[in-house]
């Protein structure tokens, strides 16, 4: 039998082995294992795990095992030799020591309190000075699925096996929510935060949202956040997680019906409806703002100042909803009201829809209140299709509208297409005829497919200079891919 080292065996991904309540069935990470007749449900279970470990190119893995029935848990580590390694013994000796540690942690600062009041009442002139207490070290990464080839053909110039590989939820996408952290999704229904070059998990949350692209980094009584917005509550997430923490849970703030909220703001909020809004204060408590009838919230920013667009002017209110500065504005001609829609595009632009007398669409530079250009879509987005943006190209792309808002400005009608991804001028979508690119800057948008095995291939999720990112299902297991550039 091989020694398995805990210290050297990746945090994540923690597979779940379930045992049903009836006790008659068993589950790896939500899917069915067979088990033959007269087999234990353990042995089956561990035979299931090692045929998914050498499917998806791992050596080995924590396993969360659970009976239903009793509620019982237990952690275990197994490897594609078979090897199990019980992890129940060893962390009933780390819970010991955490105890005796915590008592040794009392003591002390008993003693440091006594030795403050004698510093104190003493009169001694002198400063306590706390020394820095070294960080904790966190044993080397090893890539996971590294070398795995991927089933769906990538783009040109891309590898065809994977830089690293993660098994992921069916139907999930991934998101780079910031340059150093990617966003993937885990079968089990937690979402957590990789380093894209290598893949290794950094931050772990709960209750991850069915999409990814839906959370946003924010800030919420000053502190960074994600947020999401799903079904009927606002989510938010403390960005930074200690690193002896598993998983961070969000905390939930419940929507009654008709009430939306919105993330891709600096700060979330939440639509009341009747030109009313509810917005954090400086604590984090939520209060209703009245916002200008007959205008519509741009933004609300990381200090609580909340901007508005009417048809005619841009309004700055502050927490409470004064009126703090006024700006006129110029709509487009053929558009009456205020826009029906708004979109952050980034720092400083917005995307703008109206659907008045006609269909208007236009992009607006937040830091001096102007129009760049507007332009006469064949349709509007509605609110639940996902904007694609890569800011550095200044390009975006929603529902049917592609979007150029830097040099050579324009509205470019898209063919349809099942958008998934979009990089300098190039939008990546899934078509009858297999993946395909559109560039924005051709005269005519139309898609150009690459070779690929099967028309079913699934296009990138994601696409950056180095890398593209591919989700794809072979039976049922679901499995995020980052395939490198060639260089």
């Amino acid at each position: 039998m091989a020694i398995i080292d805990p210290q050297k065996v990746p945090a994540f991904p923690v597979y779940t082995l379930q045992i049903s309540e009836d006790r008659d069935a068993i589950t790896l990470d939500g899917a069915q294992v067979p088990v033959l007749d007269e087999e234990d449900f353990i042995e089956a279970g561990k035979n299931a795990i090692i045929a998914k470990l050498i499917n998806h190119h791992l050596g080995v893995v924590r396993v969360r095992a659970i009976d239903a029935s009793t509620g019982q848990t237990w952690d275990m580590i197994v490897a594609a030799t078979g090897d199990v390694l019980d992890l129940t013994a060893q962390q009933e000796a780390e819970l010991a020591a955490t105890a005796r540690r915590q008592r040794r942690i009392k003591r002390l600062m008993i003693a440091g309190v006594s030795a403050l009041m004698v510093l104190t009442f003493g009169g001694i002139g002198a400063a306590v000075v706390v020394a820095n207490q070294p960080a904790a070290t966190v044993s080397a990464y090893t890539p996971q699925g590294v070398g795995a080839t991927l089933p769906a053909a990538p783009p040109p110039q891309h590898e065809v096996t994977a830089a690293w590989s993660h098994p992921t939820r069916a139907g999930a996408t991934v998101n780079l929510i910031s340059p150093d952290r990617l966003l993937t999704t885990d079968p089990e229904g937690t979402v957590t935060g990789r380093t894209p070059a290598t893949g290794q998990p950094v931050w772990r949350g709960d209750k991850a949202p069915e999409n990814l692209a839906s959370m946003h980094q924010g800030t919420w009584a000053g502190k960074p956040v994600y947020a999401a917005a799903e079904r009927n509550e606002l989510r938010l997430w403390p960005v930074d997680m200690p690193y002896d923490t598993p998983s961070v849970a969000p905390t939930s703030i419940a929507l009654e019906p008709g009430q939306t909220a919105r993330t891709d703001t600096h700060t979330p909020y939440i639509e009341l409806g009747d030109w009313y809004i509810r917005v954090p204060d400086a604590a984090g408590t939520l209060h209703e703002v009245m916002i200008p009838p007959g205008s519509i919230v741009l933004d609300v920013a990381a200090d609580g100042t909340i901007t508005t667009i009417s048809a005619t002017t841009i309004y700055t209110l502050d927490n409470t909803g004064t009126i703090l500065t006024e700006q006129k504005f110029t709509a487009p001609e053929g558009a009456t009201k205020y826009p029906m829609r708004v979109w952050l595009l980034d720092d400083t632009h917005a995307l703008l829809a109206w659907d008045d007398t006609e269909r208007i669409m236009g992009v607006l530079d937040t830091t001096t209140g102007s129009l760049l250009f507007s332009g006469t879509p064949r349709t509007i987005p509605t609110a639940t299709e996902p904007l694609l943006v890569d800011r550095g190209a200044k390009t975006a792309a929603l529902g049917s509208v592609g979007i150029r808002y830097g040099a050579n400005s324009a509205l470019v009608d898209l063919p349809s297409a099942d958008l998934s991804a979009i990089h300098g001028t190039l939008i990546y979508a899934n078509t009858t005829n297999g993946p395909a690119t559109v560039n924005l800057a051709a005269p005519e948008a139309e898609p150009q497919p690459w070779a690929n095995y099967r028309a079913e291939d699934p296009a990138p999720v994601l696409v950056t200079d180095d890398a593209v990112y591919v989700v794809a299902t072979q039976l049922e297991n679901t499995t995020v891919y980052r395939s490198n550039k060639i260089q």
